[in-house]
């Protein structure tokens, strides 16, 4: 049968609706052609506009291979559109066939993943990390670049719990397919706000950002529960609780094209990821409870004091938070590992 295949590039359907007209943002998609031959997309990685190529099958035998294959790439944009292929893959054409197979544990996660040298790290503390109050356009740059900065290390942390967990989890589809969905999401969020930052003339890799969310990750590398609580809850509550700030900063200083690609496109899908960490968290505690009982909060506290390098302080965002299912039971008054706060 002959198969018709199209590459196109096109604006964002469904997150380029929610945006204002005007915003230039895209993305990039290729559509099914022929179901019947099961083609689908997925990324040119010698491309380096971006674009998607067709494909009829899956180079990755296993979920575990394209975990470890993003976790590999150095890139940043080739880490977004590895994820992209790999997500429609798992998710939507059932190239990938399965998490793991009988090879997939020696194939060892890293310890970190793989990284160029496009960003200078410094210190989590550095002065050249402060962002300004977005009243200039070097200010709303450097914010846009820092939050690219932080859904690139997003997407790593995704495929890590993916693989390096895999095998605890190895007989619940739904806890993939919750981390390639939260994979993909923070995959589109890089790309989104690396073109955004280029329309107003900047691009990733023009500042210095710092590693600390990886870090959390090494602290919590043997604990499944501690990984869930610390990267997926508590750090990623914590971008909830910045995020109106954020997004007022750039609306009241005239860019509404990145305050809107925050709130309608990043914060409503952010809301999502806490939910997934909570939701996992709860089920390896055996709680079937619709909030969490008060032993599973009690663990969660007790978690974030030995294995949270920081400090839980307000403003929280509770109505964010709590669409999330993650009540002030769990964080009010919790108190991080403060012995290590200075690192």
């Amino acid at each position: 049968m002959e198969t018709t295949e199209r590459v196109e590039r096109e604006d964002a359907s469904e997150e380029k609706s929610k945006l204002d007209p005007n915003l230039e943002t895209t993305l990039y998609k290729c559509r099914e052609r022929d179901e019947t031959n099961r083609s689908f997309s997925c990324f040119d990685m010698s491309d380096n506009d971006g674009r998607w190529t067709s494909s009829s099958s899956s180079k990755w035998p296993t979920l575990h291979d394209a975990a470890l294959e993003v976790l590999s790439t150095p890139n940043a944009r080739d880490k977004a559109r590895l994820t992209k292929a790999a997500g429609k893959a798992w998710l939507e054409t059932g190239a990938i066939p399965t998490a793991r197979d009988s090879s997939s544990t020696a194939k060892k996660t890293p310890r970190r993943p793989a990284r160029d040298d496009a960003i200078r790290i410094v210190a989590s503390n550095s002065n050249e990390l402060k962002l300004g109050n977005g009243r200039s356009v070097e200010s709303r740059r450097k914010i846009l670049h820092a939050l690219s900065h932080i859904e690139s290390w997003a997407i790593d942390l995704s495929w890590d719990i993916i693989a390096r967990f895999g095998e605890e989890m190895k007989d619940e589809r739904e806890f993939f397919d919750d981390f390639v969905r939260v994979a993909v999401d923070e995959a589109k969020h890089h790309l989104l706000l690396s073109e955004r930052l280029e329309e107003i003339g900047g691009k990733y890799g023009d500042y210095p950002a710092h590693d600390g969310l990886w870090q959390s990750a090494i602290e919590t590398s043997d604990s499944l529960t501690h990984r869930l609580v610390v990267e997926h809850c508590v750090h990623e509550a914590r971008g909830l609780d910045v995020m109106p700030n954020t997004i007022n900063k750039f609306r009241e200083n005239g860019d509404e094209a990145s305050a809107l690609l925050l709130e309608n496109v990043v914060y409503p899908e952010e809301i999502g990821h806490v939910k997934a960490g909570l939701k996992w968290f709860r089920f390896l505690l055996g709680d079937a409870s619709e909030r969490g009982s008060e032993e599973t909060v009690k663990t969660f506290r007790e978690i974030v004091e030995k294995k949270f390098y920081g400090t839980l302080k307000p403003p929280f965002n509770d109505d964010a938070r709590a669409k999330a299912g993650f009540d002030k039971r769990y964080y009010e008054g919790a108190i991080g590992n403060k012995s290590r706060h200075s690192r």
